[in-house]
């Protein structure tokens, strides 16, 4: 049998390096037949499918004339454009959006995310009765669907700040006792809880907290000695609470299913952006190191449908501008085009070099983002007969990542030297998208986003609380026994929204591509992750008095940074930058605001509510779109029309199970059932066109990193 395999395997590869354009699986089964008995399709797919796998085979998506899902064409290697084999280039290393996400994680999430990726997988193997944390979500999910979310948010604060409050109490008994050592650990445990209550609920939720006479909503003590030091306590204003809520919760249930309209887009665009780490060639015998150069680079793919049933893709990338000679090294650095090797040896710190090149990538990404909703988009046909007449300007663009930078806070948008002026242009570029998408005549825009990896889980820690709160049983036994899972929930949102889905699934009956599950949907405008978390609340002094920023108003933000100057120079700290300088960054506090939620297809889970299969699972990204604060003040709707409108393209079918990024990608030992995430297929699409090598790119692709090594080259001879 592992003889006839292997005869097959060589005859596939004989057969492969003659077919430079690949072959469609019922080419390859035809051809093989007529050499050998070849055995059952579903084998010879399945060994296709390994060899991929393995990097034996190539593939990826075909072209087809005929209505319906596009064909997969199979590829040998030698057949395809490499892209490390290119004169000059010692090394070539493509860093992608997704490994930049997965690095800014903190080891909480980290955690919580490989922790899911490894129950999903045993849940398939069919070690059910071992995970009670999924089989609990699972059957909790009906129930918790009807749940009101902002009544879900208030009764867990008001359980954390009794629980809070409880441990310090706890704490001072102890001490009046004599037991000092058990005390101490207990305090420990109080300030890692208070530590996660103010990133969950006031950070993130906004529950504010007391600034001065200004009373909060959620009132923490900064420490856990301030309870028995000052007489402290937790406190909650339930009813200021529900009042900030209804303005960042939009949705009366926490998972609800939706009709979505199908014919809202005749195209769609998806963006994707990554980093090359160039290592240039020196001449034979040259004792001096390959000099590095960092070259972020932008990519995006446009979807149309056709009137005949299939899809049209086209391309469109901004690898090397042809404005880069016009550069020298400073002005190319900051236009996020190239970093070269003489300007990289001027960051001595490390972090700064990886936040540049983070800024950098993301402000390609942006720039990729404004030539479409400016119709500059040089969009390149794929396959043979693209669709003609297609509109240059798509009414829905979508992101691989978040819609807000990566690099964001206010700290950063300061900070002297090219650093600074990077991230300026990055904030400078995000702003005049989002202009040219959500404002002005005519315009209306989606500008949604997928999130593979979010780095932080609102849905989680709600569903957990709820577990423990009502003790749901799992096999006669609560599943959350322990007042700590809450806080230190096991899973992240990416798998516990996919197991409330599967939870209400199972009761379902009217499974479509146009009927998808929704949770609710979370407000966060750029201002909350822009500020430092001492500032959570900004304030205004007006004479002996202070108040809080109206967050809708321009001149209230543009007077808060007035003073945030002020204070700076009055206490000697560097800032070179004036109040006009701020344009940008003010416009997108008092503006810029994106709703999130997790959203699925009901046809998704059709198979999967019946069998738990290991080819049925997978995880779910965090979906954005970006919302216009100042209209969303007077049109409540706002919200709800821009969701479907990113939404209307799942609806249509055009989705898409990713596996090239995964999150087992934290390696669970498992890679044959390794756990893709469901993303806009545009996504998958935006991310092939950013690896460089597709299909008929790939030659131009090299010829334009030749050209540039060639510029590259004369500068490092003028530096020297």
């Amino acid at each position: 049998m592992a003889k006839d395999a292997g005869i097959l395997i060589q005859n596939i590869m004989e057969l492969l390096v003659q077919e430079p354009d690949g072959l469609e699986f019922a080419e390859i089964v035809e051809q093989l037949s007529r050499v050998q008995d070849v055995g059952s399709e579903r084998g010879v797919r399945n060994l296709l499918n390994r060899l991929a796998k393995e990097g034996k085979l190539i593939r990826r998506k075909g072209w087809s004339t005929k209505p319906g899902a596009q064909p997969y064409i199979y590829c040998h290697p030698k057949t395809q454009p490499r892209q490390l084999e290119i004169p000059g280039i010692k090394e070539y290393r493509i860093h992608t959006k997704t490994e930049f996400e997965i690095g800014e994680l903190n080891q909480e999430e980290r955690q919580q995310q490989q922790k899911a990726v490894s129950v999903l997988e045993s849940i398939a193997s069919g070690h059910l009765h071992q995970e009670s944390y999924a089989r609990a979500i699972i059957e909790a999910a009906p129930k918790l669907a009807a749940e009101n979310p902002v009544e879900l948010v208030v009764g867990m604060a008001r359980w954390v700040v009794d629980d809070l409050n409880t441990l310090a109490a706890e704490i001072e008994r102890k001490l009046k006792r004599g037991a000092l050592d058990e005390s101490k650990k207990m305090a420990v445990k109080l300030d890692s809880q208070l530590g996660w209550a103010k990133r969950y609920f006031q950070e993130f939720w906004k529950l504010y907290d007391r600034v001065e006479e200004l009373p909060g909503i959620l009132e923490l003590p900064s420490q856990a000695k301030r309870f028995r030091l000052y007489g402290e306590t937790a406190k909650l204003d339930e009813k200021k609470a529900r009042e900030q809520l209804k303005k960042r919760i939009f949705g009366d249930r926490l998972i609800q299913e939706q009709l979505l309209p199908t014919d809202l887009h005749k195209s769609a665009a998806g963006t994707d952006a990554s980093v090359a780490d160039l290592f240039l060639e020196h001449t034979a015998g040259s004792f001096i190191p390959p000099d590095p150069v960092i070259v972020p680079c932008s990519a995006a793919a446009l979807v149309t449908n056709s009137k005949n049933g299939f899809t049209d893709e086209y391309q469109d990338f901004d690898i090397f501008p042809d404005k880069l000679r016009e550069y020298d090294d400073h002005t190319a650095a900051v236009n996020g085009l190239v970093l070269s090797a003489t300007l990289a040896r001027n960051f001595v710190e490390e972090s700064n070099l990886q936040h540049t090149r983070k800024a950098a990538m993301d402000l390609r990404q942006y720039l990729q983002d404004f030539r479409i909703a400016t119709k500059q988009a040089d969009w390149r046909p794929m396959g043979d007969s693209p669709e003609l007449g297609t509109k240059n300007r798509p009414k829905l663009i979508m992101r691989d990542g978040r819609i807000f930078p990566l690099v964001h806070r206010l700290r950063d948008y300061e900070t002297g030297g090219l650093y600074g002026q990077i991230v300026r242009s990055e904030i400078e570029i995000f702003q005049q998208v989002f202009h040219n998408t959500l404002l002005g005549s005519g315009l209306d825009t989606v500008y949604g986003a997928a999130v593979k990896n979010p780095g932080m889980s609102w849905l989680a820690p709600l569903v957990f609380w709820y577990l423990y709160s009502n003790k749901s049983p799992v096999d006669g036994r609560v599943a959350v026994s322990n007042a700590e899972e809450v806080y230190q929930y096991p899973f992240a949102d990416t798998a516990v929204s996919h197991l409330l889905f599967l939870g209400v699934a199972k009761n379902a009956s009217n499974f479509s591509p146009e009927r998808l599950f929704i949770t609710c949907r979370v407000l966060r405008r750029f201002s909350d992750i822009a500020l430092e978390a001492e500032e959570m609340s900004p304030i205004i002094s007006q004479g002996d008095e202070i108040r809080r920023v109206r967050e809708n108003t321009l001149k209230d933000w543009k007077e808060f940074i007035e003073q945030h100057i002020a204070k700076k120079r009055k206490h000697y700290q560097s800032n070179n930058l004036d109040i006009d300088d701020y344009e940008s960054f003010i416009y997108l506090c008092s503006k810029v605001g994106v709703s999130m939620c997790y959203a699925a297809p009901t046809s998704a889970y059709e198979f999967l509510s019946r069998n738990s299969s290991v080819s049925a699972h997978f995880l779910l990204p965090r979906l954005e779109v970006a919302i216009n604060m100042e209209r969303l003040e007077s049109d409540r709707e706002h919200e709800q029309e821009c969701l479907d409108g990113l939404l209307s393209w799942l609806a249509a079918g055009h989705i898409e199970l990713d596996r090239s990024h995964t999150q087992s990608g934290f390696d669970t030992g498992n890679q044959e059932h390794s756990l893709p995430i469901l993303v806009p297929d545009v996504i998958v699409r935006a991310h092939e066109a950013a690896t460089f090598t597709r299909d008929k790119l790939g030659e131009e692709v090299q010829d334009k990193i030749r050209a540039l090594i060639a510029e590259l080259r004369k500068r490092l001879e003028k530096g020297r």
